[in-house]
């Protein structure tokens, strides 16, 4: 007695396969070239946070603070600015009672996507930290 085959076929064709595998790989290439921009904005978070939590920040000056953040960028990987650039994304100022401050950082990071179409994430993260030391 041979086995009853089934009037239709089931399972995915070649070329339904091959439509997964190309949507597939686009996400995974979306994603790869969208970590390092969201991983960046994380570590910006994770340097201003640090800053805050150190004892000894209220009586920093503005320079001071660009100093600290940017060592915390050196460790993190963080190699997007330098000593000159930094001043243009991080602003310290003081709130208007003048009994704390207000770390600013905001910033574009740009990436390529693929051929001419590029990604860009906006960057604003602030805290808030004691003391009005002078900026």
């Amino acid at each position: 007695m041979l086995p009853r085959v089934p009037s239709s076929q089931r399972g995915v064709t070649l070329i339904g396969f091959f439509v997964v595998c190309v949507l597939v790989g686009f996400m995974a290439l979306v994603v790869m070239k969208l970590f390092p921009l969201y991983n960046e904005s994380f570590k910006v978070r994770a340097a201003l946070e640090a800053i805050a939590s150190q004892p000894d920040i209220a009586q920093k000056t503005a320079h001071e603070i660009r100093t600290l953040v940017m060592r915390n960028f050196e460790v993190s990987d963080v190699d997007r600015f330098t000593d000159a650039t930094i001043k243009n994304a991080l602003s310290v100022k003081r709130d208007p009672s003048g009994r704390q401050r207000l770390v600013r950082m905001a910033y574009e990071a740009r990436a390529p996507l693929f051929g001419n179409l590029d990604v860009v994430l906006k960057i604003d993260e602030s805290i808030t930290i004691a003391g009005a030391a002078t900026e």
